[in-house]
């Protein structure tokens, strides 16, 4: 199992203009774009909390893609909040100024978890106690069975938090184009994007299925990663 991704449009605060720091909503409980929810209380910090690196849209391809740190992390009632400092400090750090100019202008907003997940319950969970669990969550949430997930993370690892511009609405995508903060190659890279993610959604009917040999797969990972994590 590959590390899962997931955009909010967060909530932003930008707490100290002069040393880059910004608070963000990076998670709820709400129902997300993949018809899933991540549960607050089951987020773990542990490997995280070694590095904690803030980095542009999941991508560790080079040094310059770290483009700051977290600096404080925690769960308050249903929501992961996460205070970042951009890398403004960093005057070769080109990636980054530009980012916090797009953030403290206002037109970055959004920003993804990436994380391990831990344990998951779907509405195929075998057994009674499966369905027993998955109803419990559903209770909790305020959803039916009707409008509600087709997964609920209660246990997951974070690994990351990126900047992202996927999810972003249009009038600020055409703002930023504007102001001249993008240019039609960027423009093209979140319009395939978003082409990709709709094809995900139309793709929907065989989540079933996927989610079931996700579950198979899930013990022989869990084990790996365990092992992985105590060898750091």
């Amino acid at each position: 199992m590959s590390m899962l991704k997931r955009v909010l449009h967060p909530e932003v605060r930008v707490l100290d203009a002069k040393t880059g720091l910004v608070e963000y909503v990076a998670s709820d409980e709400t129902v997300d774009s993949y018809r899933e929810v991540i549960r607050a209380s089951g987020w773990r910090f542990s490997r995280f909390a070694r590095n904690a690196p803030f980095v542009d849209s999941h991508n560790y391809d080079c040094l310059d893609k770290l483009v700051g740190r977290v600096v404080d992390f925690k769960v308050a009632g249903s929501r992961l909040v996460e205070t970042v400092q951009w890398a403004i400090d960093v005057a070769e750090n080109k990636l980054a100024q530009l980012g916090w100019r797009m953030t403290e202008a206002g037109y970055l907003k959004a920003v993804s978890v990436g994380f391990f997940p831990l344990r998951v319950l779907t509405p195929w969970d075998n057994g009674a106690e499966g369905l027993t669990a998955w109803q419990q969550q559903l209770a909790e949430l305020g959803l039916s069975q009707q409008d509600g997930p087709r997964a609920i993370y209660v246990e997951q690892e974070q690994v990351e938090l990126s900047a992202c511009i996927i999810g972003a609405n249009a009038n600020a995508l055409a703002r930023s184009y504007k102001a001249g903060l993008m240019d039609d190659e960027m423009l093209e890279m979140i319009s395939l994007e978003g082409a990709k993610r709709d094809t995900a959604s139309a793709a929907d009917k065989a989540a079933g299925d996927a989610l079931a040999r996700q579950r198979q797969r899930e013990a022989c990972f869990l084990s790996r990663l365990e092992t992985a994590l105590k060898a750091v």
